[in-house]
């Protein structure tokens, strides 16, 4: 358990304290325990919005442009496509045959 050494004070309104006494107490906790659970989930939260979404603008731009253009069929995939409208039938006995394998598995997703 974490040794709570550190003090933390903050000011606010009356309408904003009556507020939270009374949400903590829908949660069954303390003022305390509810105000630092709260501000804490919120600020990984933000955290983690912040380390996984920080891109630079060229990275951006870079992101938006590949959401943006037309998709590109793989070869496996077209493959695929005309052996299940009967095009070639090797192509599906193959695939069928490899998706149990776990490397082809993790490539088709299934």
């Amino acid at each position: 358990m974490t040794t709570k050494s550190e003090r933390l004070n903050l000011r606010c309104s009356a309408e904003s304290l009556a507020l939270l006494r009374e949400a903590a107490e829908a949660q069954g906790q303390d003022l305390t325990s509810f105000v630092m659970g709260a501000s804490l989930e919120r600020a990984r939260v933000v955290l983690a919005e912040q380390r996984v979404l920080r891109l630079s603008p060229a990275a951006v731009a870079q992101l938006e442009a590949a959401l943006d253009a037309e998709a590109e069929p793989s070869a496996q995939l077209a493959s695929l496509v005309r052996a299940v409208n009967g095009v070639d039938s090797t192509v599906t006995a193959d695939f069928l045959a490899d998706r149990d394998q776990p490397a082809a598995r993790a490539r088709t997703g299934l």
